[in-house]
C-alpha cells in the first residue's frame, strides 16, 4: 500500500505484523527505549500509537508498580497488543481506543508519554501535543522517537524541535543513533 505523505494517517492494522520483526531491534530496541524513558517502577506511562505492542512489554516490565496505558485509534491494534502482552503474563496494562487529539485521561495523569514513529501519522500535531501537555504531570516527560527508514510520516529533528517549542515543551535530552533519534522534553514553565 502506498501512503500519501501529504495526508497523515495511521498505519493500517493489516500491515502491523512487520512492526514485530526481530530485526527491528538492530535499529531501535525496546531496551533502548526503556533506557531513554528514564522510568521508575511506580510510573504511570502513556504509549500513544503502540501498534501491536513492540515496545509495550519492556516498558510494562520497567514499571511493575505502575501502569502502562496503551492508546490507539484502531481497536485491532489494541487487540493485537493485548493478546501479545497477555501471552507474556503482563498485567499492569490498560487499553483505550481513542484519537490522539482527545485522550481518555484526566489532566496531569502521566509521568511519561511516549510516541515512536507516530506523531507524523497524526493530522493535527498541534492538537495532539496540546492533549499530551494536558495529560502530563507538571514534572512529566514527553519522549518522541522517529525512525528514518523509508517512513513516509518521518519528522526530521529540526522540524520536531520547532513543533515542540511552539507547543510549550522544553527539550531536555536528544539521542541520535544511526537512522533514529529520540527527543525528551518537559512542559515549559
Amino acid at each position: 500500500m502506498t501512503r500519501n505523505p501529504n495526508k497523515p494517517e495511521p498505519m493500517p492494522y493489516t500491515e502491523a505484523g512487520h512492526l514485530l520483526n526481530p530485526l527491528r531491534k538492530l535499529f531501535f530496541s525496546p531496551r533502548r527505549m526503556v533506557k531513554y524513558l528514564e522510568l521508575r517502577p511506580d510510573h504511570t506511562v502513556l504509549e500513544l500509537g503502540p501498534g501491536p505492542g513492540y515496545f509495550s512489554p519492556a516498558v510494562a516490565r520497567a514499571v511493575p508498580d505502575g501502569t502502562l496505558v496503551l492508546v490507539d485509534v484502531q481497536q485491532e491494534m489494541l487487540d493485537m497488543a493485548r493478546e501479545r502482552l497477555e501471552q507474556m503474563g503482563i498485567k499492569n496494562v490498560e487499553y483505550r481506543k481513542a484519537d490522539a487529539v482527545s485522550l481518555p485521561a484526566e489532566d496531569g495523569t502521566f509521568d511519561v508519554v511516549f510516541l515512536a514513529s507516530v506523531l507524523g501519522e497524526i493530522p493535527d500535531r498541534d492538537a495532539c501535543l496540546g492533549e499530551i501537555r494536558r495529560v502530563l504531570k507538571k514534572d512529566g516527560m514527553l519522549s518522541i522517537t522517529e525512525v528514518n527508514l523509508g517512513d513516509p510520516d518521518f519528522i526530521p529533528m529540526p522540524e520536531l524541535l520547532i513543533l515542540l517549542e511552539a507547543n510549550g515543551f522544553t527539550v531536555r535530552a536528544r539521542h541520535k543513533r544511526w537512522f533514529t533519534y529520540t527527543v525528551n522534553c518537559t512542559k515549559s514553565v
